[in-house]
């Protein structure tokens, strides 16, 4: 509607190289739709074995046949007589959710959607033994992904979502300014796209950095249809003015970039594949936020960090119950604070995950992390956490700096 030009999404007819999609893309902070092409070589796109040979609609029972013993978070939407919704979050088998949502296409009864979310396919298909291959293989140009660059067993962010039309994710950052690309294997999505600059008019009150975000398309819609003139939410017109709305067709690719909010609904039934990721260019981006998180934390529970304080006796020994414990809830919050980012960090280091055709070079690498490094040591809270944390940092650093073989 009203994005500035080196905002527009970028739609490009053809796969771009590494370089192309590193420096109009990952640099810029550039969202773009990918073409079919970027997937011709992947099994399930040459197989088509998720589609229905009759209508090319999702093949529910050849899933429920090959991973119907694999379990994920369903999310299924019910409305009552009133056309109130209420949503229910619970892990089901695939082959329960396919069940479900198949009663569901003959008899839809009091259900408006059905969503398999948040799906770890990949990861129970290397566990579960049975030799089969991946579904697919990363595009080149997404493979310096440091979120991912785990071994068998470890966590990970590589997802599958299956769901029915209707069915949505309401309106979200991706965890700590993460990357995400997501592939429409079946099926057709929108998104309402928001850049970083207007998040601000995305708020509550939108001076305050902690202030609650609208939470979804509608509700913002609404809010600006009323023309309310209230202190609530009074400059969410700024945020709809920069608001790009994006179809993404079957077989294209989106990648989303760091802190761009968005909403996204399902056409019709639509199966994607779908990761969070990170490397060294929002790197950055994912340590401030991490660090604003803290912070947000940090004065959450400031009365208990009065009375840790208060009841000492030893000292400054408080604050590295306080501090751990800071970290505790954000790991429970968002599932990671400096304890993964770090060990991610150094992992990568050590070990990238793609050759050097399809990452920046060692240089450009070291001006985007060394000071990350150095600045967490000067950190107060770096210092009474586990002393395991800062130890990882500072080899990070030493690596950066070329002291460690």
């Amino acid at each position: 509607m009203g994005a500035v030009e080196d905002e527009v999404v970028i739609r490009f007819e053809t796969a771009p190289s590494y370089r192309e999609f590193f420096e109009r893309c990952l640099v810029a902070n550039r969202p773009c739709i990918l073409p079919r092409s970027l997937i011709s070589h992947w099994p399930v796109e040459q197989s088509r074995a998720w589609a229905s040979p009759h209508d090319g609609s999702i093949n529910w029972s050849a899933l429920k046949l090959r991973y119907g013993s694999q379990t994920a978070p369903v999310v299924v939407i019910r409305t009552n007589a009133h056309g109130d919704e209420k949503e229910d979050r619970q892990e089901m088998t695939i082959s329960d959710a396919i069940d479900l949502i198949l009663a569901h296409r003959t008899d839809p009864c009091n259900i408006k959607a059905i969503y398999i979310k948040d799906w770890h396919l990949i990861k129970q298909l290397h566990s579960d033994a049975s030799g089969a291959r991946d579904p697919y293989v990363v595009p080149e140009i997404f493979e310096d992904d440091w979120m991912n660059n785990v071994g068998a067993g470890g966590d990970d962010f590589r997802f599958v979502y299956a769901g029915t039309a209707g069915s949505q994710t309401l309106l979200h950052r991706d965890v700590y300014t993460s990357y995400s690309w997501s592939t429409n294997v079946v099926g057709r999505k929108r998104w309402h796209l928001f850049p970083p600059r207007v998040v601000a008019h995305l708020r509550r009150f939108p001076a305050v950095e902690t202030s609650p975000m609208v939470p979804d398309i509608q509700t913002l819609q609404n809010i600006i249809d009323a023309a309310t003139k209230g202190k609530e939410y009074s400059e969410l017109h700024k945020a709809w003015k920069a608001v790009q709305v994006v179809d993404q067709q079957e077989g294209e690719t989106i990648f989303v970039p760091s802190n761009w909010w968005h909403e996204v609904h399902n056409v019709g039934e639509c199966i994607s594949i779908n990761r969070n990721w990170c490397n060294a260019v929002n790197v950055p981006s994912l340590y401030r936020s991490i660090e604003a998180e803290l912070e947000h934390v940090e004065r959450s529970l400031c009365d208990v960090h009065e009375m840790l304080q208060s009841n000492n006796t030893q000292g400054e020994e408080w604050r590295k119950e306080f501090y751990t414990l800071v970290q505790d809830v954000a790991v429970q919050d968002a599932g990671w604070a400096w304890d993964g980012f770090w060990k991610m960090v150094l992992r990568n280091l050590r070990n990238p995950p793609t050759g050097s055709r399809c990452r920046p070079d060692a240089k450009w690498v070291r001006t985007r992390i060394l000071p990350l490094a150095q600045q967490f040591e000067t950190r107060q809270d770096a210092h009474w956490l586990d002393a395991s944390i800062l130890d990882t940092a500072r080899r990070c650093r030493q690596l950066l700096e070329g002291h460690m073989e």
